[in-house]
C-alpha cells in the first residue's frame, strides 16, 4: 500500500494547491457520483485473478464541449496524467479513481462548475494466459483507465455585498470614496465565477484603495456561497487610517548630498499619500543617470499613518564610464565611437559625456554637460560640438557651442535652446563659403504612445521654431519651422500601420548667408526610401546643397509573425527645394523585414525610388523620436 499512500498524497498536495481560497466558504450542493465503471476481472474471477497486480495507464477522453485552456489545466495538473503507470491491484485502483475524481471536481470548481459528471472506463490491454500465482505478480495486467469529464452548467455571480468596516469611527473610509472603490470591482453580476477572477477582484479592490491613501488596507472578511450554479459574494473592507507622508530616510548615497535625491520631486511631507506620485517619484531616480537601482518605499504602520516615513534606497552608478562602439549605417556608412561619461563633472553632480564619432560621411566630436535638474523641474545643459561632412558634394565643417533648457511636464516636453554655430562649406571643389549665426530655438514634442521601443498605438508630434538675426552675431536674418508628426494604428491582433509626415520651411530673402544645416535635404532612411541620403534638394555643381523647402510622408504596413520577425509594405514621398512651386513627388515603394529588440525594430528595406530608377537598400532601428 506505500505506492498507493504515495500517488493519494500527491494528489492531496495538489489539490490543496488549486483549491478555492481558505476564506471562501462554498456551499455544494451535488449528488454523490457512482463509480459508474466495470470491474476488471469477472465477479467469479479466482482468488489468483482478483491478487492479479494491474498496470493502469490514465487518458483524457476528449470532449469538444471542454475548451482547450481547462482540458490544459486538467492533463498539467492532474498527476496521474503525467506519471508514469506503477503495478497496484484492484482495490488500490478503486481508490486511486476515487482520489482522482476528487482533484478533477476540486480543480473545476476553480474555474466555476462545481457539479462535473465525471465517469471511468477500463480498458484491458492485454490479457493473462497463465493463471499461476507466482507468473501473474510477474505479469500485471495492463488497463487503459479512460477519464470522462462534462463540465455540468457553471456557476455565475448572482450577488455582490461590499461593504466597509472600522473599529475607530475616525478611520471610516469617507462615502464618496466607498462608492469609487465599490464601482472598480471586475467581478459583476453574471459573470463566470471563476477563482482567478475571485481573487483577482479581490486583490484590485484592496489596490485601489491603498492608492487612494489607505495603505494598511485590507480584507477583513470575505465569503462566496455556491449554490444551484449561483455564487453569492459578500466583502468587508477594514480601510485602517489614512495616511501622510512624513520625512525621507535615504540609503545608499556616497558620492552624493540627499539634496541630489531632493531634485526628483520627492512627495510633500504632510501631503495625504498617494501611491502614483511615490512610484513616479521612484521613476525619476531610476531614469536619473545616479543611480543604478532605486527603491521607494513606506511600512503600512497605522500607527504612523500621520507621518510616515519614505524609505529610499540607492545604489550609484560607477563615476566613469568609457565605452567602445561600431555599427553600420545604410545613411552614412560603418560607424565607430568611443565616449566617456563623468557623472560627477567638478563634484557637483554635473553629467559629462563627451565622444568622438568616425563615420563614412560624417565625423563628430562633442562634450555636454548636464546640469541636475532645478527644483522647479528645467533640465538645463550646455556644449560644444565639431562636426564635419561630405554628403552628395557636399562638404561641411562646422564648429558650434550652446546652452538648452528642457522642461518636461504632463507628458509634453519643452525645449528651449542658443547656440552659436559657425561653418566652412564648398560644394565639389567651388569657392568656400563662410557662415555663422547666433541661433534661438523652442521646440515643444507632444508623446501619447503606448511603447517607447515597440509603439503599436499611439501618436507623437514635434514642433520647432528658431531663427537669427544680422543684428546679433549672424549673416542672415532668417526664422527657421519646422514640424513632424507620427502615428501607431493597431490593425488586427498583431499588425500595425504606421502614418508619418513633415514639413520645413525657412522663410529668409535667400539662402546667402544660412548655415547649411539649418537648410533642409531629404533622402534615405527616415525620410524617402529609395534615394540616397540627402540626395533630394537642390542640384549644383554636380551636388545637393540643401533648400528652404521641405515636405515628406510615408505610410507602412507591419505585419507580425510569431515570435519577434515581421515583414513591411511602405511608400515614401517627399522632396525639398527653394520654393514650394519646385517641389516634385519623389516616390519610393518597398518592401523590408522587421526583427523585435529591446532597443526598438531593426529593418531591412529594400526600396525602389521611382524618379530615381533605381533600387536601394536601407537599414535602421526604428525607435519613436
Amino acid at each position: 500500500m506505500n505506492r498507493l499512500a504515495s500517488a493519494i498524497l500527491m494528489l492531496s498536495m495538489s489539490m490543496s494547491m488549486l483549491s478555492l481560497a481558505q476564506e471562501n466558504s462554498a456551499t455544494e450542493k451535488s449528488a454523490e457520483q457512482t463509480d459508474s465503471t466495470e470491474p476488471v476481472l469477472p465477479a467469479n474471477a479466482t482468488q489468483s485473478e482478483l491478487e492479479q497486480m494491474l498496470l493502469p495507464q490514465f487518458e483524457l477522453v476528449d470532449n469538444p464541449n471542454i475548451e482547450q485552456r481547462i482540458r490544459d489545466l486538467l492533463i498539467k495538473n492532474v498527476t496521474v496524467f503525467q506519471r508514469q503507470p506503477e503495478k497496484i491491484n484492484q482495490a488500490e485502483l478503486r481508490l486511486l479513481r476515487s482520489a482522482v475524481r476528487r482533484q478533477i471536481t476540486s480543480i473545476l470548481a476553480t474555474e466555476g462548475y462545481f457539479s462535473p459528471t465525471i465517469k471511468f472506463k477500463n480498458k484491458p490491454q492485454n490479457k493473462v494466459e497463465d493463471k499461476v500465482e507466482s507468473q501473474s505478480q510477474d505479469q500485471p495486467q495492463q488497463i487503459l483507465v479512460q477519464v470522462t469529464v462534462e463540465l455540468g452548467p457553471p456557476t455565475r455571480v448572482n450577488n455582490v455585498q461590499i461593504s466597509f468596516v472600522s473599529e475607530i469611527a475616525e478611520q471610516t473610509v469617507p462615502a464618496k470614496l466607498q462608492q469609487s472603490i465599490q464601482s472598480t470591482w471586475s467581478l459583476k453580476k453574471g459573470m463566470l465565477f471563476r477563482d482567478d477572477e475571485w481573487t483577482r477582484a479581490k486583490a484590485q479592490l484592496i489596490e485601489s484603495l491603498i492608492a487612494q491613501g489607505y495603505a494598511a488596507a485590507k480584507i477583513s472578511s470575505s465569503e462566496a456561497i455556491v449554490q444551484d450554479q449561483q455564487a453569492d459574494i459578500s466583502i468587508a473592507i477594514d480601510g485602517g487610517p489614512a495616511f501622510r507622508f512624513g520625512e525621507l530616510h535615504i540609503q545608499g548615497l556616497t558620492s552624493y548630498g540627499e539634496w541630489l535625491v531632493d531634485r526628483y520631486h520627492p512627495p510633500v511631507k504632510g501631503a495625504p499619500y498617494d501611491q502614483a506620485s511615490l512610484m513616479k517619484f521612484q521613476r525619476e531616480l531610476q531614469n536619473s543617470p545616479y543611480f543604478s537601482s532605486v527603491t521607494v518605499s513606506i511600512d503600512p504602520n497605522p500607527e504612523l499613518a500621520s507621518a510616515i516615513p519614505v524609505n529610499v534606497v540607492v545604489q550609484e552608478r560607477k563615476k566613469y564610464d568609457i565605452g567602445l562602439a561600431a555599427g553600420y549605417s545604410s545613411n552614412t556608412g560603418a560607424r565607430g565611437e568611443i565616449s566617456f561619461q563623468d557623472r560627477d563633472f567638478y563634484s557637483d553632480a554635473f553629467n559629462l559625456k563627451s565622444g568622438l564619432r568616425i563615420e563614412q560621411l560624417r565625423q563628430i566630436g562633442y562634450a555636454d554637460i548636464f546640469l541636475p535638474p532645478e527644483p522647479s523641474g528645467y533640465l538645463d545643459s550646455f556644449g560644444v560640438l565639431v562636426e564635419r561632412s561630405n554628403i552628395e558634394g557636399l562638404l561641411t565643417q562646422t564648429g558650434a557651442f550652446g546652452a538648452k533648457r528642457v522642461i518636461i511636464e504632463n507628458g509634453v516636453e519643452q525645449r528651449l535652446g542658443l547656440s552659436f554655430i559657425y561653418e566652412k562649406s564648398e560644394v565639389n571643389g567651388s569657392d568656400q563659403s563662410y557662415t555663422k549665426a547666433l541661433y534661438a530655438t523652442i521646440g515643444r514634442t507632444w508623446r501619447a504612445i503606448d511603447n517607447t521601443f515597440d509603439p503599436r498605438r499611439g501618436y507623437v508630434v514635434q514642433l520647432d521654431i528658431g531663427g537669427a538675426s544680422k543684428a546679433f552675431l549672424a549673416d542672415q536674418n532668417f526664422v527657421r519651422l519646422y514640424g513632424k508628426y507620427q502615428r501607431w494604428i493597431p490593425v488586427s491582433e498583431r499588425d500595425v500601420l504606421i502614418l508619418r509626415a513633415e514639413a520645413g520651411y525657412v522663410i529668409a530673402p535667400d539662402d546667402v548667408g544660412i548655415p547649411k544645416d539649418l537648410l533642409f535635404r531629404a533622402g534615405g532612411t527616415g525620410s524617402v526610401r529609395g534615394y540616397a541620403y540627402q540626395s533630394l534638394g537642390i542640384n549644383q555643381q554636380d551636388g545637393v546643397v540643401g533648400g528652404r523647402v521641405l515636405t515628406t510622408a510615408s505610410a507602412e504596413y507591419v505585419h507580425w509573425w510569431k515570435g519577434n520577425w515581421g515583414v513591411a509594405g511602405f511608400i515614401d514621398v517627399g522632396d525639398a527645394a527653394d520654393r514650394f512651386t519646385a517641389l516634385r513627388i519623389n516616390q519610393g515603394i518597398g518592401l523590408g523585414l522587421r526583427y523585435k529588440t529591446p532597443a526598438g525594430p531593426i529593418a531591412f528595406d529594400l526600396a525602389y525610388g521611382r524618379q530615381a530608377r533605381q533600387l536601394r537598400f536601407d537599414f535602421f532601428i526604428g525607435i519613436a523620436f
